[in-house]
C-alpha cells in the first residue's frame, strides 16, 4: 500500500510516505486551518509516492472524522471534505491512536503522547480508544495538562517538568494497569530519567499506524462511532 501519513499537531505537521522516507514537515500552530494544511501538505509531499492519505488529527474524532475543532490550531476542521481536497482517499484517527496502532500487539497498551498538548490512548483486546487524560486534576487548581505540556517545558524547566511526566505515567499506569507503556511526542526526547516499564517510539510507529487504517494490513483498524476495531489477518499470526 502507498500510504501518507499526515500528522497534525499543534507545532508542525509531519508527513512520511514509507517507512524509509525522511520525516518532512512544516509549522502549523494556532492558526492553521484545514485548507492551509492541505496546501502544505501536498507542497510537502510532492514527488512522493502514494494513493492513499491517513490522517492524524489532534482532538476528538467521531465515525472517523474531526469531531471538534482543535485547541491548538485554527477553525474549518469538522464537516472539511478531505478526500476532494487532497484528490486520494482519505481515513482519520486521533494523533495519539495513531501511534499507539502502530505500535500495538495484543492484550492492553497504554500510549501517551507528549508534544504541544498531551495526547493518550489505550487500546484493549484489539479496541482502541482515544482518552482526554490532560483533563485530569492533580490538584484544586492544576490539570495534568498544565504540568506535561511545551509551556510547562519552557516554564517549568526539564526537571520539575519530567517529575511532572513521571507522576502522570504512574498515575495512569495504575488506572490502567496495561501489559506494555509507550511514550512518543516530539518531546518525549527530553525526559530524563525515563520512566520505569516504558519503551519509547517515534514517527514510524505513527506510518505503521497510517498503514494499519487500510484493508490488507496485518492489523487493519475499522472506524466505529467513538473507537476502533482491529481486525487481524490470520495469515499475519
Amino acid at each position: 500500500m502507498n500510504v501518507l501519513m499526515v500528522d497534525v499537531g499543534g507545532t508542525s505537521v509531519k508527513v512520511m510516505a514509507s517507512f524509509d522516507d525522511q520525516l518532512r514537515k512544516f509549522p502549523s500552530g494556532e492558526k492553521l486551518t484545514a485548507t492551509e494544511m492541505v496546501r502544505g501538505v501536498l507542497e510537502l509531499s510532492a514527488g512522493l509516492d502514494f494513493d492513499r492519505i491517513s490522517l492524524g488529527f489532534p482532538g476528538l474524532v467521531q465515525n472517523g472524522w474531526p469531531f471538534r475543532e482543535p485547541h491548538n490550531l485554527g477553525d474549518g476542521w469538522v464537516g472539511f471534505d478531505y478526500s476532494k481536497a487532497f484528490g486520494k482517499p482519505v481515513r482519520c484517527i486521533n494523533d495519539a491512536a495513531m501511534q499507539a496502532l502502530g505500535s500495538y500487539m495484543s492484550g492492553r497498551l497504554l500510549f501517551l503522547g507528549f508534544g504541544t498538548s498531551i495526547g493518550a490512548t489505550i487500546i484493549v483486546d484489539d479496541i482502541v480508544v482515544p482518552i482526554e487524560v490532560g483533563l485530569i486534576k492533580l490538584s484544586r487548581k492544576t490539570r495534568l495538562m498544565d504540568r506535561v505540556t511545551k509551556a510547562a517545558l519552557k516554564t517549568c524547566g526539564q526537571e520539575r517538568w519530567t517529575e511532572a511526566v513521571i507522576e502522570a505515567v504512574e498515575i495512569l499506569q495504575n488506572i490502567v494497569k496495561p501489559d506494555e507503556t509507550i511514550l512518543g511526542g516530539g518531546n518525549a526526547q527530553f525526559i530524563d530519567p525515563w520512566p520505569a516499564n516504558c519503551r519509547r517510539v517515534d514517527s514510524r510507529a505513527a506510518y505503521a499506524g497510517a498503514q494499519r487504517l487500510w484493508e490488507g494490513s496485518d492489523l487493519f483498524a475499522s472506524a466505529r462511532p467513538t473507537s476502533w476495531r482491529i481486525h487481524r489477518d490470520e495469515a499475519h499470526g
